[in-house]
């Protein structure tokens, strides 16, 4: 739930991969006509960000909106992070897979403090970043203590 959340909000690609209507009588996309050669391309950062996919709370992070039977088909359909189709990351499973296991390790082992004040500012770009953002971290309390205890009995 807040790793789906996390890549809504800040998805990593801001723009979309650009792709290109095929030669021939052009496509129609939501009663839209495209002529061929056109280039087009989903916006991540403005479908993920939508309203009206994800409600008035768009802009608001809610891991909460992913509990099971709470996601419309549109939502599921709207949550793009590694794109789609046969130009979509081939890295997915693999990154979905690290993602999950780094955040719960970390989140396990260390306690967090965010620094900064106000709106997370980014650069914008093919590729979604950070200008700053100033973390705080610390090992959890007892951690230590429960590995040593544990090593005994090795």
């Amino acid at each position: 739930m807040v790793i789906n959340e996390t890549l809504r909000i800040h998805s990593t690609s801001a723009l979309g991969l650009p792709r290109v209507v095929p030669p021939g009588p052009g496509v129609d996309i939501c009663e839209h006509y495209f002529p061929p050669l056109t280039v087009l391309s989903v916006p991540t950062y403005t479908i993920h960000h939508s309203t009206f996919i994800w409600g008035p709370d768009a802009g608001s992070f809610n891991p909460d909106r992913w509990a099971e039977g709470t996601l419309t088909d549109q939502q599921k359909a709207a949550f793009i992070p590694f794109s789609v189709g046969p130009r979509a990351c081939v890295g997915r499973n693999v990154a979905e897979m690290e993602l999950a296991m780094i955040v719960a390790t970390v989140v396990k082992r260390f306690e967090f403090e965010l620094r900064e004040e106000g709106e997370l500012k980014t650069r914008e770009g093919f590729l979604r970043k950070p200008v700053e953002c100033r973390v705080g971290m610390r090992r959890r309390s007892g951690r230590r203590e429960r590995v040593r205890s544990s090593q005994q009995y090795e």
